[in-house]
């Protein structure tokens, strides 16, 4: 699965804005380069090898999917609005860092769907993307409450 990851997506996963995600939480214990790095392998694993789906695009979106460079956990606006607001952000700094193509930030802008309730994933793509991450949060928020998973690059370490 690294090979997929680093066949499509090396310039994200090796690119310094990418690694800072390894300094903030995601859900619980878990970094948010982690998640993202989770959700890449969940989706792609959910298209098989042989999929007629954008592989790339699955891959590259699902790794950008929470790229909104910002930390949300402090009590305010921010806090309350991140939900709806940051897959637009994520998708516009996709964009902005790394050239995201139109399909992969409509498939950032929509993951929270239904949460973001006029906002459904418009390719099959997207589709995966959202499923696979909302798959991967419950698992994170839900079964690994209490375990501490470390901080590390999960890539070299084969997670």
């Amino acid at each position: 699965m690294n090979d997929i990851l680093n066949e499509y997506a090396q310039d994200i996963l090796e690119h310094e804005l990418f690694q800072k995600g390894k300094e903030v939480f995601s859900h619980g214990a878990i970094s948010l380069y982690t998640h993202s790095i989770d959700v890449a392998k969940r989706a792609f694993s959910m298209i098989g090898k042989n999929s007629s789906l954008d592989k790339r695009c699955v891959v590259r979106a699902a790794l950008l999917h929470d790229f909104f460079l910002y930390e949300w956990h402090i009590p305010g606006m921010r806090y309350i609005l991140h939900g709806w607001a940051h897959p637009a952000i994520a998708a516009k700094n996709a964009r902005e860092v790394f050239g995201a193509t139109e399909k992969e930030c409509s498939c950032i802008r929509t993951h929270m769907w239904p949460w973001t309730l006029f906002h459904p994933p418009r390719c099959r793509e997207g589709w995966v993307i959202s499923v696979a991450d909302k798959i991967v949060a419950f698992k994170e928020t839900f079964l690994c409450r209490g375990a501490r998973r470390p901080l590390q690059d999960p890539a070299i370490s084969g997670q």
